[in-house]
């Protein structure tokens, strides 16, 4: 909950200094993830391929005129997988479902009224929905965090006043999860899992 708080008092923040005249718009968004995991410390022990996944759900922003500065938030189902290979063996293809809480601070740049490109980074808040339990042939090596706090930045176009569509690359600032007890490995790892996600909104 801690972490929650922290993303919930950057958009507090930013939303008290905000003027009267600053533009809401609010949609919905939806994308495709691209996620792969990071074992820190195996010495190349594990091995892990990009996964596709998918997110979805409702998005709302906020701009300020002339200059362009604001801030988005969003409330997002995000569907991940995890997979990995070690000692010429695959783990099984693990469902990753999160509630995803982004809170961008946001750029625009306005070539004119139909055309435009933004700059984004802030905080996310993830809240693992799924089984946290890792399990490979039969046995559990590891575990998964049941909350955990990441940073985005990113960059898109802004298309005829209602379509965003962008790139955003997602860094994990703690642990995912932890790994051990695999084959004749004892010990255990800490797992990361960044994500390069492809975007499209339509706000109203």
């Amino acid at each position: 909950m801690k972490k929650l708080g922290i993303v919930l008092a950057f958009l507090a923040a930013w939303l008290w200094t905000a003027p009267a005249s600053a533009q809401f718009k609010w949609g919905l968004e939806a994308g495709v993830n691209l996620s792969k995991v990071r074992v820190n410390g195996d010495g190349g022990l594990f091995d892990s391929s990009n996964r596709t996944g998918w997110f979805v759900g409702p998005k709302a922003q906020v701009v300020m005129p002339v200059i362009g500065l604001g801030i988005d938030g969003a409330i997002l189902y995000s569907q991940k997988y995890m997979k990995l290979e070690a000692e010429g063996e695959s783990s099984p293809n693990k469902s990753l479902p999160y509630l995803e809480i982004p809170i961008n601070l946001r750029y625009n740049f306005g070539f004119s009224s139909l055309v435009g490109i933004y700059l984004a980074t802030g905080p996310q808040y993830n809240w693992f929905l799924g089984s946290r339990n890792l399990v490979w042939g039969g046995e559990s090596y590891g575990s998964l965090e049941r909350s955990t706090f990441s940073w985005n930045v990113g960059a898109g176009v802004n298309l005829l006043s209602h379509l965003q569509l962008g790139f955003t690359y997602n860094i994990a600032l703690g642990e995912t999860g932890m790994i051990g007890d695999v084959g004749d490995v004892v010990q255990n790892f800490d797992v990361k899992n960044n994500t390069f996600q492809v975007r499209l909104a339509y706000l109203f």
